[in-house]
C-alpha cells in the first residue's frame, strides 16, 4: 500500500509542478505581451480559473504526500510535507490574496473600470509571479524529495 500511496503521491505532484512551472515560465510572460485590455481579460480570467481548481490540487498534493510520509516515515518525505506545508501557507497567506486582486482587475484601466491605476494593478503581477517563482521552486524540491523517497 505504501508504494500505492507513494506513486499517487508522484502522479499527483509531477503535472501540478508542470502546470505552475508552465504558468510561471510561458503563460504569465506570453500574456504580458497582449495588448492592455487584453492582457488584464486573460489574466483576470486565468487567475479566477485556476484559483477555482488549484487549492483542490494543491490540497490533494499535500494530502497525498503526507499519507506517503505516514506509510513510509523516511526523512525526505517528512522533508516534503514540511514543504507541502510552506507552499500551502505562502499559497493561502500571500499568493491567494494578490491573485484575487489581480483577477478583479479584468476592469483595470484599459480594460473599463477599476478606479485604481495600472501601474499599480501591473506592480501586483509582478509581485505575484516573483512570488510564484519561489512557490516553483519549494514545489520541484518537494517533488525530487517525493521521488527520491520512492526510489530507496
Amino acid at each position: 500500500m505504501e508504494q500505492v500511496v507513494q506513486i499517487l503521491a508522484v502522479i499527483v505532484v509531477g503535472p501540478l509542478l508542470g502546470v505552475e512551472f508552465g504558468v510561471a515560465a510561458f503563460t504569465n510572460p506570453i500574456l504580458q505581451r497582449l495588448p492592455e485590455a487584453a492582457y488584464w481579460q486573460a489574466r483576470g480570467a486565468g487567475g479566477r480559473i485556476l484559483g477555482t481548481a488549484m487549492p483542490f490540487w494543491y490540497l490533494g498534493s499535500a494530502g497525498l504526500v503526507a499519507a506517503a510520509a505516514v506509510w513510509n516515515r523516511g526523512p525526505l518525505l517528512i522533508a516534503a510535507v514540511v514543504l507541502m506545508g510552506l507552499i500551502v501557507l505562502l499559497s493561502v497567506t500571500v499568493l491567494v490574496p494578490i491573485n484575487n486582486r489581480v483577477a478583479a482587475a479584468v476592469g483595470a484601466p484599459g480594460a473599463g473600470g477599476v478606479a485604481e491605476d495600472a501601474e499599480h494593478f501591473h506592480e501586483l503581477a509582478r509581485r505575484w509571479d516573483r512570488l510564484h517563482w519561489v512557490r516553483v521552486g519549494l514545489l520541484a524540491a518537494a517533488f525530487v524529495l517525493v521521488v527520491l523517497a520512492g526510489a530507496r
